[in-house]
């Protein structure tokens, strides 16, 4: 593998870290404050989100160009950034005034959820599938480490991916599930990548 191939797969590897700790943090200091209230740590959150989304997609679509075993991985790693950047962005340019203007349970904020969280399942189940891709070539390539990294890839890949298709209709009803499973595919999809870049 180029070092530059290699370079860019562990951007993606530090971006997906980055969106989990986002996340993490997002969850822990933010879940039951409301938007108004918390909107200078929440536009914060979103900001570096915003910005490491966007960075996963250049990232992989670098390495997408130079990596011909993987391409369809780094496809689905670079629309998931693209689909969470969108959604990040709903929340930094349209929470803050639909809330003041209308209040948080108006028909309203609940579109703009909607939409928001459509993007946010739509990425989370890109991740996933790119998590059971990476798994899949760690598992058939590499050693004890790798193969056992890879199979936690392939299982939390494939549920992540599921749950967040099935919670793609029914708008709010699951969407802490399907963004606790995302999340856990996610952190695997990183170890995997990382491990990946690593490889020849």
């Amino acid at each position: 593998m180029e070092q530059s191939s290699r370079s860019n797969i562990r951007v993606v590897a530090i971006a997906l870290m980055i969106t989990i700790i986002t996340q993490f943090l997002y969850v822990a200091l933010l879940a039951e404050v409301g938007i108004v209230e918390g909107w200078p740590l929440r536009s914060t959150i979103w900001t570096v989100e915003t910005i490491a989304f966007t960075v996963l997609t250049v990232a992989a679509l670098a390495a997408l160009a130079n990596d011909v075993h993987h391409r369809v991985i780094w496809a689905a790693l670079a629309m998931s950034g693209l689909f969470n950047a969108i959604q990040a962005g709903f929340g930094l340019s349209m929470f803050l005034p639909a809330t003041e203007m209308a209040g948080r349970e108006s028909p309203l904020m609940a579109t703009i959820l909607a939409g928001a969280f459509l993007f946010f399942f739509l990425a989370k189940a890109l991740i996933g599938m790119a998590g059971v891709g990476l798994g899949l070539s760690l598992f058939r390539n590499g050693g004890a480490a790798a193969k056992t990294v890879g199979g936690l890839a392939i299982l939390t890949g494939a549920i992540g991916a599921a749950a967040n298709i099935i919670a793609m209709p029914l708008g709010m009803e699951l969407v802490f599930q399907a963004g606790a499973a995302g999340t856990v595919a996610t952190l695997f999809a990183a170890i995997a990548a990382w491990m990946v870049s690593g490889k020849n």
